[in-house]
């Protein structure tokens, strides 16, 4: 009885195997087509954030906590801009939610102001 069930799962493998590359060419290639300017311009956001991200493991211990944190609020302010981009369209349709849009803009714009001016050098006599 285990045989019999045995062929028949290795049966199914195999035709699933063998009509693999019939199916995909029947379906439509997502990559195929040309990014459209929205997507070039997220990924190009993406790729800001990631080589913030690396330079600061990159850069650790070598460089002031200043600069550490000056790379992570330019990854910060890459990811609301690409937020922006990517939801802007329902700021057109809906007023509640570009206000909300407006305030999360202004709010991001306040916490990175925080961590420039809450920066003052030491002072030595």
């Amino acid at each position: 009885m285990y045989a019999a069930a045995g062929r028949l799962v290795f049966a199914l493998v195999l035709a699933l195997a063998c009509g693999g590359p019939a199916l995909a060419q029947q379906l439509p290639k997502p990559l195929s087509d040309p990014p459209t300017g929205r997507e070039t311009f997220l990924a190009v956001a993406i790729a800001a954030m990631m080589l913030c991200g690396l330079a600061n493991f990159a850069l650790f211990g070598r460089v002031s906590e200043r600069t550490h944190v000056a790379l992570a609020m330019l990854g910060a302010l890459a990811g609301g801009f690409s937020l922006l981009v990517l939801f802007g369209g329902a700021l057109y349709e809906n007023p509640i939610a570009a206000v909300i849009g407006v305030l999360l803009l202004v709010g991001m714009f306040k916490f990175m102001s925080k961590f420039e001016a809450g920066r003052k050098p030491d002072r030595r006599p």
